[in-house]
């Protein structure tokens, strides 16, 4: 087998998605500050060597709010990708196994979700509940599960008729064996790639919800209320609207590449 060697901007993703993932679950290790203390005689300061990013309007150190911010925006991006996954699966495993009405009544769903755009059926749901973290990541899911029940369908279909799926029901095996245990496991691969990518999308979702106060509400730190809160303060420090911005694109860009690199390396054709 070819011995696949491993790209710089791959080693890079992964290394900032671990840190990400170790900044939410254990942000008071990487801080000395609590995101809400207040320090009005030192707002809007630029970095120091007593606040490495700067501080907020009310004095707030910016890395203890990027930090402790990291937890309800992986929380929600992983949280309404595992969720929409969960129900978009066995959806395209339907649709694509059954076919006929069981398609036909699946896909037109599917049709419908997509005929808004994701982000104003977000925000049209997000309005009808109150906004939290468990109410965005049912939102984003939502919107998302099309995504998941396309891919499944459509490899579903490529698969269903090969020789090993026939050997299956030959000996006698189990409509419900033949999609989990038979064609679900080839569709992986798929399954992997899609997942990172809506998770980079959930997380830049989370971030414009919170942007327009429709997602994790004060005093709870977050990357996208930061972001609606530096735009105020564009005039008095550039350093406050940076921070959350170049935190956002840099974690989304690196679990899109996370995702690109997943397609590579399970891509059949490149492991010959």
């Amino acid at each position: 087998m070819k011995i696949r060697r491993i790209k710089i901007t791959t080693i890079f993703a992964v290394a900032v998605v671990l840190l990400v993932l170790l900044l939410a679950f254990f942000p008071s290790i990487f801080t000395t500050y609590d995101p809400l203390q207040m320090d009005m005689m030192n707002s809007l300061k630029g970095p120091s060597s007593l606040h490495w990013l700067g501080t907020d309007e009310y004095g707030r150190d910016l890395w203890s709010r990027i930090v402790y911010g990291a937890r309800p925006s992986i929380a929600v991006g992983f949280g309404a990708a595992t969720l929409a996954a969960l129900i978009g699966i066995p959806m395209g495993l339907a649709a694509g196994y059954f076919g006929k009405i069981a398609d036909n009544v699946i896909m037109r769903i599917m049709d419908a979700c997509s005929a808004f755009p994701s982000f104003l059926l977000a925000i049209l749901i997000i309005t009808i509940m109150d906004p939290s973290t468990l109410s965005l990541i049912l939102t984003i899911s939502i919107v998302n599960i099309p995504a998941f029940a396309r891919i499944v369908r459509s490899n579903v279909l490529s698969l269903k008729k090969r020789e090993f799926v026939e050997a299956a029901r030959a000996f006698g095996a189990k409509k419900r064996y033949v999609m989990f245990r038979t064609i679900l496991p080839n569709c992986i691969s798929s399954i992997t790639v899609e997942y990172s990518l809506v998770a980079a999308t959930a997380i830049l979702m989370e971030a414009g919800m919170s942007f327009l106060g429709l997602g994790i509400q004060p005093p709870t730190p977050s990357w996208g209320s930061m972001l609606s809160y530096a735009n105020q303060y564009l005039n008095h420090s550039i350093t406050y609207i940076m921070v959350p911005t170049c935190t956002i694109f840099i974690v989304v860009l690196c679990v899109n590449l996370l995702g690109d690199a997943l397609r590579d390396w399970l891509d059949p054709m490149k492991m010959k």
